[in-house]
């Protein structure tokens, strides 16, 4: 089908550039292909959000990589775009926005669908784990839910040939609901922690996750999941009160949303007042904020938003005073 990418538009406008630099990714030098793919992450898809152009640009892609047409060096960036559009289509579903667009480019992603799979199931063992991230994107579509029964039968299959740590297998075996319970016994920290973030109800996974929290976690899992997971089986803030003063002496300034900030706000539900006494747990909370050297920094106001909605002083000598 032609596409008249003159009626077409990208993040900067019309899409009358897209057909060279999708031509580029066949035929372009090295500097070209770079431009090209560059154009598809940048103006197709910036930073996650559709335009008109991008369920054609999406179907494009999938064609060069269908026919063998594109450059080797483009294939691990043009399996990212198409996973990227999938998450554009997963995260924007309930975007009224996006809801002109959004039909179209779930159809020309799942489109790709077929054309990805062999690229997974016969890729060399250093490229899986990418491209089955891609993959795995893709088929947490909802049109493709009947497809995730073959696709975990084939991550598992690659769990077990020893292509990149097997705790990031399972957690895209954890998006399609698989059960990883006998993995909660696994001698790897890591591979445990993946199963109980799949299975927090189990009180096996519960008690990995706040055994878990004390640490650095393992390669490959965010400490914003550890953090939100620990929270939501929590009884409450005193139950994790030892570990949460880990995390807040040793995170970085941007952990105040999900990290060291998202602790404190579990710790003072409502904000700390001289009526009301701090707890021994927000105490020593407040305690460990004091020594971390990267949260006080006076012109950081996502940092000072913070303690503001706890409550708490700004000022480090002013906290450091207030607790003694």
């Amino acid at each position: 089908m032609t596409v008249d990418w003159t009626r077409l538009g990208h993040a900067y406008g019309r899409a009358i550039d897209t057909p060279g630099h999708l031509a580029a990714l066949e035929f372009g030098d090295a500097e070209a292909r770079e431009a090209a793919l560059d154009h598809l992450d940048m103006a197709v898809l910036h930073q996650g959000f559709p335009e008109t152009a991008t369920a054609p640009a999406v179907r494009a892609v999938t064609a060069l990589l269908a026919e063998g047409r594109a450059h080797l060096d483009t294939v691990e960036s043009l399996l990212e775009f198409l996973g990227d559009a999938a998450m554009s289509v997963i995260n924007l579903s309930d975007d009224r926005y996006f809801a002109g667009i959004l039909p179209d480019l779930a159809d020309a992603v799942a489109q790709a669908y077929p054309v990805v799979l062999p690229l997974v199931t016969a890729s060399p063992p250093d490229r899986a784990l990418f491209r089955a991230e891609n993959l795995v994107a893709i088929a947490r579509m909802r049109s493709l839910a009947d497809r995730r029964e073959e696709l975990a039968v084939l991550l598992l299959e690659w769990s077990e040939r020893g292509a990149g740590p097997q705790a990031e297998w399972l957690r895209f075996l954890g998006q399609f609901g698989v059960d990883l319970r006998d993995r909660l016994v696994d001698p790897d920290p890591a591979v445990r922690l993946r199963a109980a973030l799949v299975h927090e109800d189990d009180p096996r996974g519960r008690e990995v996750i706040l055994a878990a929290l004390a640490e650095p976690p393992p390669l490959g899992v965010h400490e914003f999941a550890l953090v939100a997971a620990a929270i939501r089986v929590a009884a409450d803030f005193d139950e994790i009160a030892t570990a949460a003063c880990q995390v807040a002496s040793r995170d970085s300034w941007a952990g105040f949303g999900d990290g060291w900030g998202a602790l404190v706000r579990f710790a003072f539900p409502e904000p700390y007042a001289t009526s009301r006494p701090l707890t021994e747990p927000q105490r020593a909370l407040v305690r460990a904020l004091v020594t971390n050297d990267e949260l006080w920094d006076s012109t950081n106001g996502s940092c000072g938003l913070v303690f503001k909605q706890a409550g708490l002083p700004r000022s480090r000598s002013a906290c450091r005073r207030l607790v003694g």
